[in-house]
């Protein structure tokens, strides 16, 4: 898969997490399903605290979400409080503006130096097109998770 189709895929994802969003009311955005350890909207903010972990975290350049937004949502936590709708509307901004900004560094070859890493699958990111093939892999897995929550409520 070439780095174009990638990110054209991981866009319309996105657009999916949106429209998914969008159709439910904050209350629904906040349950935790029985069986389930988090909710749509930790789902959201999760893809974009690993999508920067994969792409910034692996170089030198500032990340694009703020650091309480990727604290809240990095990998080991899970939803201690409820998200307000400040934060979903926040949350769904970031969905587009990290991936246009990501989109124009990938442009402006600012991704030519990653710091390689293995992920816990044993995956070898050692740049920009392997950071990104696994970032869709994580997106698509927490898409299909959020569809398990949404066929919950």
């Amino acid at each position: 898969m070439s780095l174009n189709s990638a990110l054209v895929l991981m866009l319309q994802n996105r657009k999916a997490v949106k429209k998914l969003i969008d159709s439910l009311s904050q209350e629904q955005l906040n349950l935790v399903p029985t069986g389930f350890n988090n909710n749509i909207l930790w789902n959201c903010g999760h893809v974009l605290a690993v999508q920067q972990m994969l792409t910034y975290g692996l170089t030198e350049h500032p990340w694009t979400i703020e650091k309480d937004i990727f604290l809240c949502f990095k990998p080991g936590t899970k939803p201690e409080d409820i998200y307000d709708e400040r934060m979903a509307d926040n949350i769904k901004t970031l969905l587009f503006s990290s991936f246009e900004k990501l989109e124009k560094d990938i442009s402006d070859k600012k991704f030519e130096k990653i710091n390689p890493f293995v992920t816990r699958l044993k995956f070898e990111i050692n740049d920009i097109e392997s950071a990104i093939t696994f970032n869709l892999y994580h997106e698509a897995l927490h898409m299909g998770q959020m569809l398990n929550i949404h066929r919950q409520l």
